[in-house]
């Protein structure tokens, strides 16, 4: 029970902190206290499961990140172009999120975040376009920097100029198709 409350909490107090983010353009304009009254818990509660309102934003993106490469790992994809699909696909439907943390100048916060996660998850997916186990780490990390860094960009391009104008599903289609012609 007491388990199940403190997940509860902690999902109200993103859910708040999100909500609160979307009626802003500056995380420094919301307060801890702010948090707390739209997430209907005390100040005291609120830092018995976070020390910041930055703790928060990272718990969000790292349960994202987490939640990605449990799904990742069950899907069995033949190639790069079924994981550039994928991948649009997966984080088309944290859309609404995503752009809140863009308008207020966190986007670049997930990717870093993402970036620590990767070559973790790198290991624990095994694909057909991955590099040999046996190389050397650092090449994974540039791999794998390379590939999210680049997805993550055009993905942050969309949700900033053409989300309301076209399905992610056809910027996949527009990077396959530059894929082919290579």
């Amino acid at each position: 029970m007491n388990n199940r409350m403190s997940l509860q909490t902690r999902e109200w107090v993103r859910s708040a902190f999100l909500e609160l983010l979307d009626e802003v353009e500056d995380i420094k304009s919301i307060t801890i206290s702010d948090i707390s009254k739209r997430s209907g818990i005390s100040r005291r509660t609120f830092y018995r499961y976070y020390a910041s309102k930055e703790d928060i934003l990272t718990e969000y993106i790292d349960i994202l990140i987490e939640q990605y490469g449990n799904d990742l790992r069950s899907k069995k994809l033949a190639n790069f172009k079924e994981f550039i699909v994928y991948f649009f696909n997966y984080w088309g439907q944290y859309d609404h999120e995503l752009f809140i943390l863009q308008k207020n100048g966190l986007f670049t916060y997930v990717l870093s975040e993402f970036n620590k996660m990767i070559p973790e998850l790198y290991a624990t997916i095994s694909a057909p376009w991955h590099i040999q186990k046996e190389v050397n780490s650092r090449e994974i990390i540039y791999t794998t920097r390379y590939g999210v860094g680049g997805l993550w960009n055009v993905y942050g391009e969309w949700l900033e100029f053409d989300r309301e104008k076209i399905e992610i599903t056809e910027v996949a289609k527009i990077l396959i198709q530059s894929f082919n012609s290579l």
